[in-house]
Parts: C-alpha cells; sequence; structure tokens
C-alpha cells in the first residue's frame, strides 16, 4: 500500500519524466547532456529516468554521427522517442481535400494519402469518406489500430468548443454538423478535433516559437503558436485574418463586413483579378510561373495580393507579436514577391516600444500539411500519457 510519501515521491518522478519525453517530442534526438541542460535534471536523476524508459521500450539510444576533427574516443549517444512504440494518425477534412497521415512516436511520418473531394460535399460525407480511406489503410497493414495511441483531425470552416477539446473522461463534442463516429469506429484510440488550418500550424511552429501561421488558399485562415501551444481565444475562433478588413470601401463579406481579406486574396478571386487585367491563367501554379518570367500582368497580380496581405499581417503583428510569419496553401507559390509589401510594411512601421524582429518565409506548399498538424498534436498530447 501506498504512503502519502510514497506517492509525493511517484508524483515528482512523473514530472521529471514528463519533462525528458516533453523535450524528445519537441526535439526529436538529444544526447544526455543535452537533456540534462533542457530539463535542468540532476545527472544521476536523469540516468535513472532514461534507463527505466529504455527498459520499457520508450526511448532508443544511437551513436551520433562523429565529425571528423582528429579527436579519439567513444562516441556521443543520442536518444529518441521509438518510433515502434505506438503511433498517432492525423486527418484533415478540408475543403478541398482529405488527407491522412501516420505519425511514429518518434514524429517522423510513417504513411500518407491524400485525395481530392468536390467543394459542395457536406462535412457528413467527407467523414464518412475518410473513414473509408482509413479501413483501406488499416486492410493493407499501412495503420495498426493496436498501435495507436491518439487521432487528431482537422476541420475545415469548424472551431472546437474551447471547453471540450479533446477526448477524455467524456468523448469531445462533435463539430456542427457530423458525427465523428465513422472514423471512431474504424479507429478506437481517443481523438481530438480542431480547426484544420490550427492543427496545421503544429507542424511549423517549435516550443521557443511565436508562431503567426497564415494559409492563402480556397480561403484565408491563421492560426498562433505560442510556446508550443495553440491560441483559441476566448469563444474558440482565434485566427479568422481573412476577415480583417483591407478596403473599409470594398465589397460584402457574409461575415458582415466590407473589404475582408478573404474577398480578395483567396485562390478564385486572384485568377479573376488577373483575368479582369487582361490575361487569364488556368491555375495559380500558372500565374506564379509567369510572373517568375516577367509576365507584366500576372507580377502586377502578385505585387497587388502582397499589398493586401500586408494591411492584414501588420495588424496581426501589431496585435499578436509573432517572432515568426509563415505564409502557405497555393498562393504562396508566389514567393518573395509576396512577401516584399509585407516587409516593407512592417519596417516602415515604427513603434518605439522596443526591439523587434519578425522572420517572414513562405512554406512549400504540401497537401497533407493540415494531417501531418492534426497528428502532430495528437502525438504530443497522448504520447506522454502512453507511457505512464
Amino acid at each position: 500500500m501506498l504512503t502519502p510519501d510514497d506517492s509525493a515521491l511517484q508524483a515528482v518522478r512523473r514530472r521529471h519524466e514528463l519533462r525528458v519525453l516533453e523535450t524528445l517530442v519537441t526535439h526529436g534526438s538529444r544526447t544526455r547532456r543535452e537533456l540534462e541542460t533542457d530539463t535542468k535534471l540532476s545527472r544521476t536523476t536523469l540516468s535513472a529516468i532514461v534507463g527505466d524508459l529504455r527498459h520499457r521500450g520508450v526511448l532508443t539510444e544511437t551513436d551520433q554521427v562523429p565529425i571528423s576533427d582528429g579527436r579519439n574516443g567513444r562516441p556521443t549517444k543520442r536518444l529518441s522517442l521509438n518510433p515502434e512504440a505506438g503511433a498517432a494518425v492525423g486527418i484533415e477534412l478540408g475543403r478541398r481535400r482529405i488527407s491522412i497521415s501516420v505519425m511514429g512516436f518518434d514524429g517522423s511520418i510513417v504513411n500518407h494519402e491524400h485525395r481530392d473531394v468536390s467543394s459542395p460535399s457536406s462535412l457528413e460525407s467527407k467523414v464518412q469518406y475518410a473513414a473509408d480511406m482509413l479501413r483501406d489503410l488499416v486492410s493493407n497493414g499501412s495503420i495498426k489500430p493496436e498501435t495507436v495511441i491518439g487521432t487528431g483531425v482537422g476541420i475545415a470552416s469548424r472551431h472546437a468548443d474551447p471547453t471540450s477539446l479533446s477526448d477524455g473522461v467524456a468523448q469531445q463534442l462533435d463539430p456542427q454538423g457530423a458525427t465523428l463516429a465513422p472514423l471512431r469506429a474504424v479507429l478506437p484510440a481517443p481523438l481530438l478535433w480542431d480547426n484544420n488550418i490550427r492543427l496545421s500550424a503544429m507542424t511549423y511552429g517549435n516550443d521557443d516559437d511565436n508562431l503567426l501561421y497564415v494559409v492563402l488558399s480556397a480561403g484565408v485562415s491563421a492560426a498562433m503558436v505560442t510556446g508550443g501551444g495553440l491560441l483559441r481565444g476566448g469563444n474558440g475562433i482565434a485566427g479568422e485574418l481573412g476577415h480583417i478588413s483591407v478596403d473599409f470601401a470594398g465589397p460584402p463579406c457574409w461575415c458582415g463586413r466590407h473589404g475582408c481579406l478573404e474577398s480578395y486574396i483567396n485562390v478564385s478571386n486572384v485568377l479573376v483579378e488577373a483575368a479582369h487585367r487582361g490575361q487569364a491563367f488556368d491555375s495559380i501554379h500558372a500565374l506564379s510561373a509567369a510572373a517568375a518570367s516577367g509576365h507584366g500582368i500576372a507580377r502586377n497580380v502578385v505585387d497587388w495580393a502582397g499589398v493586401l496581405l500586408a494591411r492584414a499581417v501588420v495588424s496581426a503583428c501589431v496585435l499578436l507579436d509573432p517572432s515568426k510569419v509563415v505564409i502557405a496553401g497555393e498562393l504562396s507559390q508566389f514567393g518573395e514577391p509576396l512577401l516584399t509589401p509585407v516587409r516593407k510594411a512592417l519596417a516602415g512601421q515604427h513603434l518605439d516600444l522596443g526591439p523587434r524582429s519578425i522572420s517572414i518565409s513562405t512554406a512549400p506548399y504540401a497537401p497533407t500539411a493540415g494531417s501531418d498538424g492534426a497528428a502532430r498534436t495528437a502525438l504530443k498530447h497522448w504520447a506522454l500519457a502512453s507511457v505512464s
């Protein structure tokens, strides 16, 4: 029978163990010395925890490839989470695609699958389609349900209730307009769901980042990652950058405002803008290639989109003060010409409140970013609990 002192000691040991696991989830692999620095644990305490986790099959230890510097000695060992200790599954139910990612316990992607769907498809039909895809992956051995520690689901145009963010004692509340029961029937592991853009951001945000992640695609959305966690807001709907007005005299938006960013620079509207200026393109990729080759109309359209984007991003940066801004989605193919107006607008703002440094970059377009981020969120949420 445990005494109160025994229980207290176990609680302390568990907190120390979680520090080690959280560090490895974040960084992928670390030396023992790096773990000492990260966790602030003594060498003796860390050695005991690492030894126990290795014995339980949670950690693996490998030789670090030596750098040829003329020195001899024993190679440095690196500790990593064992990819075979479990897996997390991520699912994105996007506006125009469904993707599934399987992520090993060490954070490596084991499998990807994505399929395009028609935009008018209901959320209910997308859930059923994703369940069918999951069954196929289970049937061919790509997913072993008994090893899945958790499932993350990113859903376009839906935001989770901030009072119900994951399965626990009770199941997380279903999104409006559909039940996730078909997914639960295939994978009985615990599940969490949230906005797909919000979960995509977890692919790019580290624990030490304050990241503003912006997606320019069929619509415009954003998410903020701070300290490794998502900023959801009091009502769970933070991140609607597309509904910041960039022209108060602009066209009405379905949200009730005028001149919203999304009314201008979603994929369809950018192609329409190019056609109105005298040159039709059949895709954003074609428009981007033309702009890169110096085509006048294409370059002007990219500049126009960049100026509008700058108005919204600068407003968001003043409010949120990110250290990093990442632009993703189909329009990120425009690259540096899209970012130049953003950089210029930020540089021209002098708040005189202290030094400010914000890195701005584009992310390569990846159709599975949403499911990758959903899997990573599920891994971070349940990997630590699975080894308790």
